[in-house]
């Protein structure tokens, strides 16, 4: 019998890991992709009044959103009531391989940045991630225990342990909320999952 110790187990445990994610990527790519606008859009406002409710966003001074992409839940109307309420807002923009921060005042300050996603421009004020006290989350998929799979370029796995005071919603449609996810040791879980039909504390 093998030692699950011995590199080349835990080499095969990963490559599993890896397998089983890519085929969930396509999964719910393609579950996803037959939404119509009209049902994303009507989930994304049910999402979005649960996200208003929820304590620890009422409480917040400081919140990252994220820009919506092919037909994902859109926190679009929840950024904007946000900004209504005085709080700072921001978005992410993709700069190499990472993620930095800057304060957006409308989607009307939005570019077009990397792989298609809208994002503040350079010169937008820069917010400290040690500031944040709520980042929204994007997902293909998530779990009960907090674990999700993203695109697969892992910039929200590198950004999300730099922000230390932040409380981490994983927004997503209530089909992308799965019974257990593949995850890696260094993944950091988010601790609430909103859907369109409910709201999942980890």
């Amino acid at each position: 019998m093998q030692d699950r110790d011995d590199p080349s187990e835990a080499a095969r445990e990963q490559h599993l890991r890896q397998v089983a994610k890519r085929e969930l990527r396509k999964r719910m790519r393609s579950v996803r992709g037959v939404l119509p606008a009209s049902a994303s859009a009507a989930r994304s406002g049910a999402a979005c009044g649960r996200l208003l409710e929820l304590p620890e966003l009422i409480a917040a001074q400081v919140v990252i959103g994220f820009s919506a992409i092919h037909k994902e839940l859109d926190p679009a109307v929840l950024l904007q009531a946000a900004r209504e309420q005085g709080k700072r807002v921001g978005l992410p923009r993709v700069v190499g391989e990472e993620l930095h921060l800057h304060e957006v005042g409308s989607e009307a300050e939005l570019v077009e940045g990397a792989f298609g996603v809208r994002e503040p421009v350079e010169t937008a004020p820069r917010i400290d991630p040690a500031e944040v006290n709520v980042v929204l989350v994007p997902g293909l998929a998530f779990d009960p225990r907090g674990h999700r799979i993203g695109y697969g370029r892992g910039f929200y796995d590198r950004l999300l342990p730099q922000l230390t005071a932040a409380y981490r919603v994983g927004l997503a449609y209530d089909f992308q909320l799965l019974a257990e996810l593949p995850n890696d040791p260094h993944d950091t879980p988010v601790q609430c999952v909103i859907t369109d039909t409910r709201t999942f504390y980890v």
